[in-house]
């Protein structure tokens, strides 16, 4: 008897020391994931402007480390206290290369804020990412719930890089799904010609981007999104998946001197303008279509990503050297893109500050105040549409501020930060910007606005 009372003692015994040590660790993980919660509330203190770039970054520099730092902590000893470790430490590791990126840049001797680095487009950036650390913040010990993506029914089409270039398919059966083009391989001059340039009279503070041209082939053939992605394709993606999109992006002020701003109440359902399910997908980021891209791929069992940047003008060109993939004269804008025509101007009378009101196609009504539906225009010759016009899309490279490195073989291209490059002209876009070799880049990862979309590619 003795010594069952004994081996009972031994086990409460046990049983109270498993229950201290449960408890401990609960306790312990509980106390790190508050001590992040705290570096996430500094970090998002440290996102306000400071006067200039130079004074406002070292601040996020550090405050990002920590967070970081606090991250791996959890990660490594209570990986089940934060369930989304892994994407928060994505986010926040592009967050800590673009402040190291503006601590090193903003203390190199002479150095100037340029047209990419003004206040209001800096301003924009750090509230994008108070936005995203008070997201992070608010879904840290919230469990994952984004649902895998499910097998779409396939198609009955089979096509490889033997399939006749201009051959339109898709690899699901349902309504209103993606449709892409065979584009053949071939060659282009990547950028723009000085004369050029000055026929359009692109400012001289830009126009190093499009500079030198470049050699460039496309090897193999890759089909490329017939349209830009549409709201109605983006909402099943997000209905199926759970995914959340970003909230908040910066817009122009219709009727005002304005300057580009942050607008937090606006979405990807509500760009500060109507949209049908038929058109462009906008106010999205470069990471949320990379996930639609990385859905497609999973229920397809094909590769779908973004376009290079030397695959987007290869593309948009559609085997010319025009400025435009239409000829010489952007007054034939508005049978090919929805541009910022009469209707646009009549609509929004956009104005920087300063500046005054910019540019618009005079003469040219194309009906549209905003974006169009996709498809809307006369396509290019290989038969894409709205590769100009209607939504800048976002493409996989990272911003470089020259053509002097485009590589020759249209391969992706990274620059010293994760900073975001668009290509081709929106509904709000002055006629020089409708040019195929504009191109331009924004200075923070988490960039979105109501005139950015995007297209897919699918290897073959």
């Amino acid at each position: 008897m003795k010594a069952i009372r004994v081996a009972a003692i031994a086990v409460s015994l046990s049983l109270g020391t498993l229950a201290t040590t449960v408890s401990a660790s609960a306790v312990t993980a509980n106390e790190q994931v508050k001590a992040l919660e705290t570096s996430l509330t500094e970090l998002q203190d440290s996102l306000t402007w400071q006067g200039s770039a130079g004074a406002t970054y070292p601040a996020v520099d550090t405050a990002v480390d920590q967070t970081l730092e606090d991250l791996g902590r959890v990660q490594r000893e209570h990986p089940a206290a934060v369930p989304r470790a892994d994407t928060f430490q994505s986010q926040l590791a592009r967050l800590a290369s673009e402040a190291d990126y503006w601590v090193r840049v903003t203390a190199e001797s002479g150095y100037a804020p340029g047209v990419l680095d003004t206040v209001s487009n800096v301003q924009a950036g750090l509230k994008e990412w108070w936005t995203e650390t008070g997201e992070i913040r608010e879904n840290l010990r919230k469990p994952v719930t984004l649902r895998p993506a499910r097998p779409a029914a396939p198609s009955l089409t089979t096509v490889d890089e033997t399939t006749r270039p201009g051959t339109v398919f898709s690899d699901v059966r349902e309504k209103n799904a993606l449709k892409m083009v065979v584009v053949p391989p071939g060659g282009y001059t990547a950028g723009a010609t000085e004369e050029e340039q000055e026929v359009f009279g692109v400012p001289a503070a830009r126009r190093h981007f499009e500079r030198p041209q470049k050699q460039v082939t496309v090897g193999k053939p890759v089909a490329v999104g017939r349209t830009e992605v549409t709201v109605g394709q983006f909402k099943r993606f997000v209905k199926e998946t759970g995914y959340q999109p970003a909230r908040g992006m910066r817009t122009w002020v219709a009727n005002e001197d304005s300057l580009l701003q942050f607008r937090p109440d606006l979405n990807y359902l509500n760009p500060g303008f109507p949209q049908t399910d038929d058109d462009p997908v906008v106010g999205i980021t470069k990471n949320d279509a990379e996930a639609f891209a990385a859905w497609m791929s999973k229920r397809t069992g094909e590769k779908y990503r973004l376009p290079t940047e030397g695959e987007w003008e290869y593309a948009a060109r559609g085997g010319t050297q025009t400025p435009f993939f239409w000829g010489e004269d952007v007054e034939d804008a508005g049978r090919y893109a929805n541009t910022y025509d009469e209707d646009a101007y009549a609509a929004n009378r956009f104005s920087v500050l300063g500046s005054g009101e910019w540019d618009h196609m005079e003469n040219v009504h194309d009906g549209f105040e905003y974006t169009a539906p996709v498809g809307s225009f006369k396509p290019n010759a290989f038969g894409l549409y709205d590769m100009t016009g209607n939504a800048r899309e976002f493409v996989a490279d990272t911003w470089i501020d020259s053509q002097a490195g485009a590589t020759p073989d249209a391969s992706v291209r990274h620059g010293e930060a994760p900073f975001v490059v668009l290509r081709g002209g929106a509904w709000a876009y002055q006629p020089q910007n409708l040019r195929i070799a504009y191109r331009s880049g924004y200075l923070s990862s988490e960039t979105r606005t109501n005139m950015f979309g995007f297209r897919l590619v699918r290897s073959l």
